[in-house]
């Protein structure tokens, strides 16, 4: 089927991006092929905690600048629910206000983002009304989707159920899988969700890339755990971008493929490799340095190891100079410990005189990158967002959500270690 909407929606919390970011970023996600951008920075004050603050002249031409240049839809995201009262007539009225300014500089859909506030009895039935009203202002040339404040619950609840029967038929309901972060996205857990909104098709807020809930770490990989076949049981799917602006082109262009039908591994390469930042991007994401280590460690030849370490060791991060440079500074870091201990572990297999002295250098240079930040070639310790929601609204911790003991490095050493001991 095709997707009412494709793209990216700019819904962290962080540093706003300048026009020029933004503009820069949508052009190279329109050449990959999405269609859509959902204006929806959750530290814009305008945009959530002073959403009735009429933007001004700068910004809204930088919305016009957006629409001109970006090669992409526009969309216009509004985050009221902190403090509207959804059946005073003066909110409604300022809403539709705001909303009208947006459009005239160049919006075409309208995100209506009721996430993220405490839930209460009754709220469901607001907020469908509020939806049903907002979608009659807008009229048939402007499209509206929904993000609710339930994004997340797979089962049926007074919540969804009211939703279901409230809300326009023809606007989207965004879920962003059975958590607030997802390894793992199936067609299951989309006919589930679809079965609690009544049939309803979700829209996907997706979040990946975005790293803003732990800023010490990007994720750069490729698009991974989502079941082939879902894209058919969802109505839209916008992925959330991570705070550097430019680090976000390689996941992006993974995720655009996946949409497209495409393979999201053979759009990462082509792109790691057209950029320059294969090795910076493979140390961030982690999985082949542990895998490389794994290998070694189970008997197997090293020098694929070495040579990967060699390279990360002059690591660069081309294009992305002022946005990463602490994280280049440390995989330099972790490389020369993981040269290291990759020393002491060739002492260690040819029964050298030298293990100690080898073993002791290793050890030093991992002390140093233990205490460091930020986070490559694997978490140490790490909380990532896995969040679902009980029936009544209440967040509760997932599986997954606490991360130890995942870093390359520090499997190589250890294993040096006690081998020497």
């Amino acid at each position: 089927m095709t997707l009412a909407f494709a793209g990216v929606v700019e819904g962290f919390y962080g540093r706003l991006w300048t026009a020029d970011e933004r503009i820069e970023l949508a052009q190279f996600c329109a050449e990959q092929g999405m269609r859509d951008w959902l204006y929806a920075p959750k530290d814009d004050p305008k945009h959530r905690a002073d959403w009735r603050t009429p933007y001004d002249a700068a910004e809204l031409d930088g919305f016009r600048r957006f629409a001109a240049e970006s090669g992409l839809r526009l969309g216009f995201g509004i985050s009221p629910g902190l403090s509207i009262d959804y059946g005073l007539d003066s909110d409604r009225a300022a809403l539709a206000e705001k909303i009208a300014s947006a459009i005239g500089a160049g919006a075409s859909f309208v995100g209506l983002l009721l996430d993220d506030i405490p839930p209460r009895d009754g709220l469901g039935e607001e907020q469908a009304a509020l939806t049903t009203w907002l979608r009659r202002e807008l009229g048939p040339d402007v499209g509206l989707l929904l993000v609710p404040t339930d994004y997340v619950n797979v089962e049926p609840n007074d919540y969804l159920r009211a939703m279901a029967d409230g809300v326009p038929e023809d606007v989207p309901i965004g879920w962003t899988g059975r958590s607030v972060v997802n390894e793992t996205l199936t067609v299951a857990d989309a006919a589930a969700r679809a079965a609690a909104l009544g049939g309803r098709l979700p829209l996907v807020w997706d979040n990946y890339p975005v790293n803003d809930f732990w800023r010490d770490q990007l994720f750069l990989g490729p698009l991974r755990g989502r079941e082939p076949g879902l894209v058919d049981r969802c109505s839209g799917w916008l992925a959330n971008p991570m705070l550097p602006p430019r680090a976000n082109r390689l996941p992006l262009a993974s995720v655009a493929a996946w949409l497209q039908g495409g393979d999201p591994d053979r759009a990462w390469q082509s792109e790691a490799d057209a950029s320059g930042l294969r090795i910076f991007a493979e140390a961030c994401d982690g999985d082949l340095p542990r895998a490389l280590v794994a290998g070694v460690l189970g008997g197997g030849d090293d020098t694929a190891l070495a040579d990967w370490l060699d390279a990360a060791a002059a690591c660069e991060a081309p294009g992305l100079e002022g946005e990463v440079d602490a994280f280049v500074t440390q995989i330099r870091r972790e490389a020369e410990a993981g040269q290291a201990a990759l020393r002491a572990v060739r002492a260690l297999h040819t029964g050298s005189p030298d293990v100690f002295t080898e073993v002791m250098g290793a050890l030093m240079a991992w002390m140093g990158v233990r205490k460091a930040e930020p986070v490559v070639m694997g978490e140490r310790f790490a909380f990532r967002p896995v969040l679902g929601q009980r029936p009544d609204g209440e967040w509760r911790f997932g599986a997954g959500a606490l991360v130890e003991d995942r870093n390359a490095i520090d499997a190589l050493v250890r294993y040096a270690l006690e081998r020497s001991l």
